[in-house]
């Protein structure tokens, strides 16, 4: 297939654009220029999805088969659909676990309710876009997708630290044995995702037309809780956690270039998702272990010279 993706040269886009490369598909890439696109991608497109005029001009231009969004907002999605109805046969966007951050019942599922929360929670607008695209699927019978992401890890990026950023520091600290302190007590669910596992993803939901129309939940196969995320990945660094449980207020303090409140709200959101649709209906399933994982992710930090 001619699959055209918005967005593919950094991190999940790269993998996405890798794998869909390995099954025989014939991969573009739009980005603003920025960055290097993948070796793979047989044509690049230089533009900023903000620059309407010149986007809607390359949209019009060609036709694809699939297209694949990894960076829209909800209002750059309420431009382009319109462009892409009755001219694409699949879009498939990257959503977000995190819309469920303060869901009643774990693991949650794609049906689960959901309200948005107050203007300070940077989830909002995924859940948002997934509203754009479910209601012009229900209106016109777009053919949209979307695949919640949970919280990804894997070369590319820093992983998920202990306060709810992607801070080098935090690492480093656990390195050298320091005392690692975690806000509250640290049994809050957090679920993670490979990058390579949830770039395949795209790639399945291609193959499966009846994912049109649907949201599906992509994440690792099984959630933990920070406390025992934080363990983990200092086993694999061959060190003893010394974490240490305080107020918020403290990292927030102490930490100030490297954490903000945000990040240490959606921490305290148990972040547990239900993956057995996709499992059911994509034929995906994780099969990377997380110890393996977050091996290559720490070796990759120390390739980029972070720790």
């Amino acid at each position: 297939m001619k699959i055209l993706i918005i967005g593919g040269s950094r991190f999940l886009g790269v993998h996405i654009a890798e794998d869909l490369c390995r099954r025989g598909h014939h991969v573009e890439i739009l980005n603003r220029g920025s960055r290097p696109a993948p070796d793979c991608a047989s044509r690049v497109y230089t533009c900023d999805v903000k620059d309407r005029q010149t986007f809607s001009d390359l949209l019009k231009a060609d036709q694809w088969d699939v297209v694949i969004d990894t960076i829209m907002t909800d209002a750059d999605l309420e431009f382009a659909v319109p462009l892409l109805d009755q001219r694409v046969k699949h879009f498939i966007h990257t959503g977000s676990a995190g819309v469920y951050g303060g869901v009643n019942r774990i693991p949650a599922r794609e049906c689960e309710p959901l309200v948005e929360h107050d203007a300070t929670y940077q989830f909002n607008g995924k859940l948002r876009e997934d509203n754009v695209l479910m209601n012009a699927f229900n209106a016109t019978g777009f053919p949209a997708t979307s695949l919640r992401a949970s919280c990804i890890y894997g070369p590319g990026d820093v992983p998920l630290d202990g306060w709810g950023g992607r801070s080098v520091i935090f690492f480093e600290l656990l390195r050298d044995g320091a005392e690692i302190p975690i806000a509250g007590w640290g049994n809050y669910l957090l679920h993670t995702g490979h990058v390579h596992d949830l770039g395949r993803s795209f790639g399945d939901a291609i193959e499966n037309p009846e994912s049109i129309g649907r949201i599906y939940n992509i994440a690792g196969p099984f959630a933990m809780t920070v406390n025992e995320y934080v363990k983990e990945i200092a086993e694999v660094m061959g060190v003893t956690a010394k974490i240490k449980h305080v107020e918020p207020d403290y990292i927030l303090k102490t930490y100030s270039e490297h954490t903000k409140q945000r990040g240490l709200d959606i921490l305290f959101q148990h972040m547990c998702c239900d993956i057995r649709a996709a499992k059911d209906d994509l034929n995906w399933s994780p099969i990377i272990d997380f110890k393996e994982g977050i091996a290559e992710n720490l070796e990759w930090m120390r390739a980029e010279g972070m720790i």
